[in-house]
């Protein structure tokens, strides 16, 4: 359950929620489920009011029993992800493997990247990279062949593109430039998250969306939207690691605990052991403590030499470190803006729109709740009018002529 407070949950708590489950948000601001009633309508409730004073003595001494339970469960709990953050914090140190192991990205990912954000960008140039890289090969392979960028021959034919370098013609460099940055991400992104099953899509979603509208501010505030794109598309990657990496130590520290207590005998410690489950609130706080920090730590370790993105993730991941709030993620505005800064705006800003239009369609905030944290923002002037007549969630591919 998320944690309860007297305060009404701000954008950023609904969102990290929302990507655990909606019904945890649901939970926080008192929404019933569709099709769900209050306890005082339910059955439930008319039984409860019918119990002679001797069930309700029998309950409540089963309550009890059951909050002592509880609680050792949860204590056992905090020793296992007390070992699950050592591990982490000591993991994400070693940049390169976890960028090789967990996220599964090549060791030239900063050359493809740099080779996309310059204007001389070519075909040629790109097809020895990615020749490297066999599983961006098949992606681009998959899209080019979708019915949206479909040929015919002279004959009406449909043409089966197979070789890389006729996908990468037929997409067109700006496709390319979308679509590279978006396969990188979706190779990082997590894939097994159970009991959570939804965290790969939505944050599918999210990190679209944090994109194109980055795109859109850096454009409206006067900088190269290529940079804005990339920097939200990629500062995605440190949540996808500390996500991957939570679920996989999860289950190796649970495990080299049980076989522990199987040695030594503590039968009521593997049985406390064996009814734990990820927790949701753990993973957002492991979020909070190291996503934004390993990821600029791993645009660091790409060493970008074309796409200078990396100083604006890491003022975006010192402000996090020092802000007092667990959960709080606002632009700020200076009088003198330099590139980084107008960057760093605009990667904040990106995401708080980004997760107001989540949350917005799933119903989960006040359309005057969603107004205030927007106005608040302070976007650049025209922005949030072209991001209001833009599907953020959707890459803008569009089918081109062929380059060579």
């Amino acid at each position: 359950m998320p944690m309860k407070s007297t305060e009404p949950p701000n954008v950023t708590e609904r969102f990290e929620n929302f990507v655990i489950s909606t019904d945890r948000v649901y939970d926080m601001i008192g929404k019933r489920r569709a099709g769900e009633v209050s306890f005082e309508q339910s059955e439930q409730g008319d039984a409860r009011r019918q119990l002679l004073h001797v069930e309700k003595v029998a309950i409540e001494n089963k309550r009890l029993q059951k909050t002592s339970e509880t609680s050792y469960i949860e204590s056992v709990s905090y020793q296992l992800h007390d070992i699950i953050v050592e591990e982490m914090s000591e993991y994400l140190k070693d940049v390169p493997d976890v960028m090789a192991n967990v996220l599964n990205l090549p060791s030239n990912t900063g050359e493809l990247l740099d080779a996309l954000i310059v204007r001389a960008c070519s075909v040629s140039k790109l097809e020895p990279i990615v020749a490297t890289i066999p599983w961006m090969y098949d992606e681009l392979i998959s899209v080019v062949n979708t019915a949206r960028f479909r040929r015919k021959d002279s004959r009406g034919r449909v043409i089966v593109v197979e070789t890389l370098r006729t996908a990468l013609s037929f997409l067109g460099i700006e496709n390319l430039r979308l679509l590279i940055p978006f396969l990188i991400v979706k190779r990082a992104t997590p894939q097994i998250t159970d009991p959570y099953p939804l965290i790969k899509q939505k944050l599918a979603s999210y990190s679209t969306g944090v994109a194109i509208s980055a795109q859109c501010i850096a454009e409206a505030a006067g900088t190269h939207k290529g940079h804005g794109y990339m920097l939200g598309m990629l500062s995605n990657l440190g949540r996808c690691a500390v996500t991957r990496l939570y679920f996989r130590l999860f289950d190796k520290v649970q495990m080299h605990l049980l076989q522990e207590c199987q040695k030594d005998r503590e039968h009521k410690r593997h049985d406390a052991l064996t009814k734990i489950i990820p927790s949701a609130n753990h993973l957002i706080a492991l979020q909070h403590a190291f996503a934004d920090t390993f990821n600029a730590d791993l645009l660091d370790e790409l060493s970008l030499k074309r796409l200078f993105i990396a100083p604006a993730m890491r003022a975006v991941a010192n402000q996090r470190s020092e802000t007092t709030s667990a959960l709080s993620d606002t632009a700020t505005l200076s009088e003198t803006q330099t590139p980084t800064d107008v960057l760093k705006s605009a990667l904040s800003q990106a995401r708080i729109y980004a997760r107001i239009r989540l949350l917005h369609q799933n119903k989960l905030i006040e359309a005057t709740a969603a107004n205030s944290e927007l106005l608040a923002q302070r976007f650049p002037a025209g922005a949030l009018a072209t991001l209001k007549n833009t599907d953020i969630f959707a890459l803008p591919l569009v089918k081109s002529d062929i380059e060579d």
